[in-house]
């Protein structure tokens, strides 16, 4: 058995329309370090941030079903981190404060945010990581491929911050509730709840750093470095 799309187990591991989860111990590529970010990643202000969501590959699926802490784990073992809230935010929003990734006005089509929500059978997703949770976690993917919006992309080259898969944060502040360190950013492929555009502003707040959802995944952050430094 190998590790499946969505962190269960298949029988041959093959690829499915979920995209590939993270798999413990995979190999981490050594980037070359660019303007003090990593070739894979964009420099943004004082820090770099993946420029697709992970698995950080342009024309590979994004990893969905994923929690705050997978998140942690797959960027701390790439020398990264989880972006903080209001990196995220300055990443979409760019140096001139833009409501979404690509302007001040929405535009239809320009980021995967449109799609119809389909009805959620949650007792199965709750069974997750048996082969009943991932079928249904595959039923409910709608994600595009990294990069396939061209015109989805921030001023300074960030793409799919917004629609695609929602992306887990830490918090900028500390939060209340012990468990709650973490909020969801930039919506996925059917919008956003009660928000009628995805937006760089929006937060879903609703739920702990533990919960699996099948349309949640993430991206990396890190400090800029000197020029020729490695980032591990």
């Amino acid at each position: 058995m190998e590790p499946g799309p969505l962190g269960g187990e298949t029988e041959g591991g093959g690829a499915s329309a979920a995209g590939r989860a993270p798999e413990v111990g995979e190999r981490v590529r050594v980037a070359r370090i660019v303007d003090g970010c990593p070739d894979d990643m964009v420099p943004v202000a004082s820090f770099c941030i993946d420029r697709y969501e992970a698995p950080n590959v342009l024309g590979e699926l994004p990893y969905a079903l994923q929690t705050a802490y997978d998140g942690e784990a797959w960027c701390s073992e790439r020398g990264k981190r989880l972006c903080y809230a209001d990196e995220w935010v300055r990443a979409c929003e760019g140096p001139h404060g833009r409501t979404y990734p690509y302007g001040s006005a929405y535009r239809d089509d320009v980021c995967n945010d449109d799609h119809p929500w389909i009805r959620v059978k949650w007792k199965a997703l709750a069974r997750w990581p048996r082969d009943v949770a991932l079928d249904e976690a595959t039923r409910l993917f709608q994600a595009d491929m990294s990069g396939a919006r061209a015109g989805c992309v921030s001023e300074e080259g960030v793409n799919d911050l917004t629609g695609n898969v929602a992306e887990w944060v830490r918090r900028s502040t500390p939060s209340p509730r012990v468990g709650w360190d973490h909020v969801l950013k930039g919506c996925y492929w059917a919008g956003c709840f009660k928000e009628p555009r995805p937006n760089c502003a929006f937060t879903n707040a609703a739920h702990p750093g533990t919960f699996r959802t099948y349309e949640a995944g993430f991206r990396c952050c890190s400090k800029r470095l000197p020029e020729g430094e490695q980032l591990r």
